[in-house]
């Protein structure tokens, strides 16, 4: 899978560009606010339909225009163009090789994508939402179906919290959560087995690549840390337990006014020699740490589907000391990359690589 080409039309700071990308490392150098991770953010929505930086997709269109579209040439792959338009009367067009989909997420696998950014540092240190993001993205360019078992999932546990809270006052309408509890355990049974599938896999190879990076000297731990407690991982058993549980707190949601378990709460442990990465980790053993976790997403990529991801680095190999800015590269070759940086004399590990640099100034792009 390789992006050939990408055109902008009132992306951003882009009024009008088309680029030309080669098969191996694309270097968009630049100042800061000139446009860089623009570019990433254009390729980045091909993937997954929405911006790793925003959530409006308002922000997206030149503040001097009423749209923007993207249309990006595909080559080595089913997919072969994807066109996303989008207005100020938040109308959204999504193509695929010509054909209009009907909802946003039917885009998911069309293109695969892994993002390493700054904020992806903070995987180990912030809250559990963005560790459950990072989970809910990369199963759902494996698995659309996941994406839409996760978008009735959030539907209907925010129903039944508006639901929790008419309850309190009327107690009489208590018997309807069991109806609410059926079917949010359906859909939630299905994303707690998907992601237990997935970080069985992911922790094996984020651990292979963390001990090759730490010229193996640490060991580390990934696990599924559920708010339901499970002595088996396949759907059905998972549904029947999440059920009971519900029906055990009940009480507890009633006088809370609140959903108090499920996917929506669940998260991800990470130890390393035995101690929480969290607490104990220095700084270089998290990015580590983050790093062996992007790597393993581009393996499970290549081994779920048979297809080589594209990646996208915006402005991390700066965050990367030179012996793991080494350890990426090495693992990410025959992968097409898109880096972000300010001057790309400072990798001398690319100077050997096929590559593609381009010089980024207020919107204005430059092939060196």
């Amino acid at each position: 899978m390789i992006v050939d080409s990408i055109r902008l039309e009132n992306f951003r700071n882009y009024k009008d560009i088309e680029l030309n990308f080669c098969d191996g490392i694309n270097i968009f150098q630049g100042l800061n606010g000139q446009g860089k991770t623009n570019l990433l953010e254009s390729i980045y929505i091909c993937s997954v339909g929405k911006s790793f930086r925003t959530s409006k997709d308002i922000e997206m269109i030149n503040h001097e225009k009423e749209y923007f579209t993207v249309n990006v040439g595909i080559k080595n792959d089913a997919t072969d163009k994807i066109f996303i338009r989008y207005d100020r009367q938040k109308q959204k067009a999504i193509a695929v090789n010509g054909i209009f989909l009907r909802k946003s997420g039917q885009l998911m696998g069309a293109l695969l994508c892994v993002l390493f950014c700054p904020e992806d540092l903070l995987i180990l240190s912030d809250g559990p939402s963005r560790r459950r993001r990072f989970l809910d993205i990369a199963i759902s360019q494996l698995n659309p179906l996941y994406y839409y078992n996760l978008q009735q999932y959030t539907k209907l546990t925010a129903q039944k919290n508006v639901q929790l809270k008419q309850i309190k006052k009327n107690p009489k309408q208590k018997d309807v959560l069991f109806v609410w509890n059926e079917q949010i355990a359906e859909y939630g049974s299905k994303i707690i087995a998907e992601r237990i599938k997935f970080i069985d896999v992911l922790k094996d190879l984020a651990n292979e690549s963390h001990a090759y990076i730490s010229e193996y000297k640490e060991q580390l731990v990934l696990e599924y840390e559920n708010t339901i407690e499970l002595n088996e991982y396949d759907e059905r058993h998972i549904k029947e337990t999440y059920i009971k549980t519900l029906e055990k707190i009940m009480q507890r949601e009633i006088e809370r006014e609140v959903s108090l378990i499920g996917p929506h709460r669940d998260d991800i442990s990470f130890r390393l020699n035995d101690l929480e990465l969290k607490k104990y980790g220095s700084q270089g053993q998290k990015r580590t740490a983050v790093l062996s976790l992007k790597i393993a997403e581009i393996e499970i990529m290549k081994k779920n589907t048979g297809r080589i991801p594209i990646l996208l680095l915006d402005d991390v190999m700066s965050e990367l000391d030179k012996k793991r800015q080494e350890a990426l590269l090495s693992y990410v070759k025959g992968v097409q990359t898109f880096i972000t940086c300010v001057d790309s004399e400072s990798f001398d590990q690319l100077k050997d690589t096929q590559n593609y640099i381009f010089n980024i100034s207020d919107g204005a792009v430059s092939k060196l």
